[in-house]
């Protein structure tokens, strides 16, 4: 619901300019934007031998009007439902938002399908695609991106952990980690931070990257809250000591990288200080992982950017999330080529790299195209060559100051 007033009352008749249909949820939002990005240019500037990517959504629907309705949100959007699971005996998940006149949103949502999604069937279908990518040699899997873990009941903990794992196995070069994996938080329930720590903690070791915002990360927090608060209020810094502590421990239970969305402050990367670990993602010659090559224990602070008009933050995050897991992944390394090699490339550019500020940079410019009304649905959208051109020139948009 779009244009929503926000009186304060919880009784109060509140009034929406518009209600809008939309593809919601971890997969929908992340999928859809990939697979917007990843769409042909129209101006012909990309390289003519590049290599048309497929964006594949997996997720379970029922057959109802919200299922249907996302299959064809999915279809026009470019992506591939082939490996969507219908399930004839269950209902379609279906969140409610109201987009509030300030931006902001609320959320009212009926899990339905994901309450019974395990991981046996979410194997299942990956086996599609691994059976696809073994007939035919040019289509390898570049990410395996998995959302919204607290929201699905059956893939937590260590199911979490043996699902990431296996799906990693199923559609990786043979005897190689060729594949990055991410995972996005949402639903993290603040009411009893113990379950969702252990929701989470034990598939650190399996996760490349881990998206999150600054509250999920205080939720996941063992500190005192008091304490945390007191830290927050005391020091000038976006990102608290308390939160850099976290952050920290995330990466000594394994996990490569962690994402931090800031909201109007822009975001925070931090690579963890263990080079094994990123080494674990550089034994493919074939398809190297880019953050493999960062260096170790970095940390970036990423500025998010001016919009110009209406803003619509729904799907922000996930926005920033794909984005980011775009340019982590070897679609990084494949794109250094590219603008390296171009004949318009100087000379001094030649080094050139997908670092860790570049790839935030450029989730920051995904992020941007999906806030602003004009273009988040396609139109006028630029491509991700053509993203990553820009930060290549350094013609960049507007810092915004949050």
């Amino acid at each position: 619901m779009v244009g929503c007033t926000q009186s304060g009352s919880d009784e109060a008749i509140e009034r929406y300019d518009e209600a809008v249909h939309c593809a919601g949820g971890s997969a929908s939002m992340t999928g859809t934007t990939l697979a917007l990005l990843l769409r042909q240019s129209d101006d012909n500037t990309d390289n003519d031998n590049e290599q048309r990517e497929k964006v594949h959504i997996l997720t379970k629907v029922g057959p109802d009007f919200a299922g249907k309705t996302l299959l064809e949100f999915y279809r026009r959007a470019g992506a591939s439902t082939n490996l969507v699971l219908t399930d004839d005996t269950a209902r379609t998940s279906m969140a409610v938002l109201p987009i509030y006149n300030n931006g902001k949103r609320g959320c009212f949502v009926n899990l339905a399908c994901n309450d019974g999604f395990t991981s046996d069937e979410l194997l299942n279908q990956l086996d599609i695609i691994v059976e696809d990518n073994t007939t035919t040699s040019n289509h390898l899997t570049r990410a395996f991106l998995f959302g919204y873990p607290h929201l699905m009941p059956q893939m937590q903990g260590d199911s979490l952990r043996d699902m990431l794992k296996s799906a990693r196995q199923k559609l990786s070069l043979e005897g190689s980690n060729s594949v990055l994996v991410g995972v996005d938080l949402n639903g993290v329930d603040g009411s009893d931070s113990t379950a969702a720590r252990e929701a989470l903690m034990p598939s650190l070791c399996e996760i490349d990257v881990l998206h999150l915002n600054e509250d999920e990360v205080m939720v996941l927090s063992q500190h005192d809250k008091q304490q945390a608060n007191d830290e927050k209020d005391t020091t000038n810094d976006v990102v608290s000591p308390e939160m850099l502590s976290q952050i920290s421990s995330f990466h000594e239970q394994g996990c490569a990288v962690v994402l931090l969305s800031l909201g109007s402050k822009g975001a925070f990367v931090s690579v963890t200080p263990d080079s094994k670990r990123l080494q674990q993602l550089s034994n493919n010659e074939q398809q190297p992982i880019t953050i493999s090559q960062w260096i170790p224990g970095t940390q970036v602070r990423i500025p998010a950017f001016q919009i110009d008009g209406e803003v619509n933050a729904n799907g922000a995050g996930d926005a920033l999330f794909s984005g980011f897991c775009l340019a982590a992944s070897s679609w990084g390394c494949a794109l250094e080529q590219l603008i390296c090699t171009d004949r318009s490339s100087s000379n001094d550019k030649e080094q050139w790299k997908v670092s860790p500020q570049v790839a935030g940079t450029f989730a920051s410019l995904v992020a941007w195209q999906r806030c602003n009304t004009k273009t988040r649905d396609g139109d006028g959208m630029k491509s991700a060559r053509q993203l990553m051109q820009l930060i290549y020139e350094d013609k960049l948009p507007d810092v915004l100051e949050g």
